[in-house]
């Protein structure tokens, strides 16, 4: 696919406080992304305002609304409209790293046995970013730099897809709101044998803002990826397993995102009495 274009989605409800770092981000690529597509799902705050802003300074960035309530739809909206052969998508709290979208673009020139990629994915706001990242890093060991990885998730925070391998699985992906859409579409993906890869030269930082979820409410952001799996008949207790790990883990992690303090990157037990708003679901599960 030598010089294909690229659009970048990017789905945004109430991302005031986000969305122009992540537009910013993309259009320091230059050349590279063809097209960057915000598509503002109903959102109450300024969000239309700052990009209607990029909107009119930059000729890349497009606007899109999606009236009914849901990730899902604004994902399938930005998607339908994108006119790159190759479509991205990021989370309006994603920032992509410098060499993102060669990354991608050399990907899909160099392999034409995969249909989809993603990168490596790092926390920012977070009192685990610097753990994370070591952890990422090491589980990926020197000797895979530059290697691919076969995967089967294509994560909506960091991932891009052949615009034929989305329009092999668009009638299949589902638009239920009370399911994972990434989790869905990489299965969707993965049923036609659309193979996905994982590079490290395609990284980006996404917001831990989710560990500030109270348990309770994460367990129901969990539940949704045990629906997920049941919707594709994939659900077993290995995975059951992991999904109640990963619920596990954010409970004994929660205390520390309460004393974290995003501005000065400490902990600080002031912080942990104040009343912090948590991001909300982004499914309705």
């Amino acid at each position: 696919m030598a010089n294909a274009t690229l659009s970048v989605v990017v789905p945004a409800f109430n991302e005031s406080e986000y969305i122009e770092t992540c537009i910013e981000a993309l259009i320091a690529q230059g050349e590279y992304v063809d097209e960057i597509i915000v598509v503002d799902n109903n959102s109450s705050d300024n969000t239309s305002e700052l990009i209607e802003k990029y909107q009119k300074s930059c000729t890349k960035v497009r606007l899109l609304n999606e009236a009914r309530p849901g990730v899902v739809h604004a994902r399938n909206k930005g998607f339908d409209a994108a006119s790159g052969e190759i479509i991205g998508r990021i989370d309006a709290d994603t920032i992509v790293g410098e060499g993102w979208a060669v990354a991608v673009h050399e990907f899909f020139e160099r392999r034409d046995d995969f249909s989809g990629v993603t990168g490596l994915t790092y926390l920012y706001e977070s009192p685990i970013a610097g753990l994370q990242r070591r952890w990422t890093n090491w589980r990926l060991g020197r000797a895979a730099q530059g290697a691919v990885r076969p995967v089967v998730a294509v994560p909506g925070s960091n991932m891009a897809m052949r615009r034929s391998a989305w329009l092999a699985v668009r009638g299949a992906v589902s638009d239920r709101t009370d399911i994972h859409e990434d989790i869905d579409l990489s299965l969707c993906m993965a049923h036609v044998r659309c193979a996905v890869g994982q590079i490290s030269s395609m990284a980006a930082k996404v917001s831990g803002r989710r560990g500030v979820s109270s348990p309770r409410v994460y367990a129901r952001y969990n539940r949704a990826s045990k629906k997920t799996l049941e919707h594709h008949g994939v659900s077993n207790w290995k995975l059951t397993f992991l999904i109640a790990a990963d619920s596990l883990l954010h409970a004994i992690l929660w205390p520390l995102y309460r004393m974290y303090d995003k501005n000065s990157g400490q902990l600080s037990s002031r912080v942990f009495g104040r009343r912090q708003r948590a991001r909300d679901l982004p499914v309705f599960s």
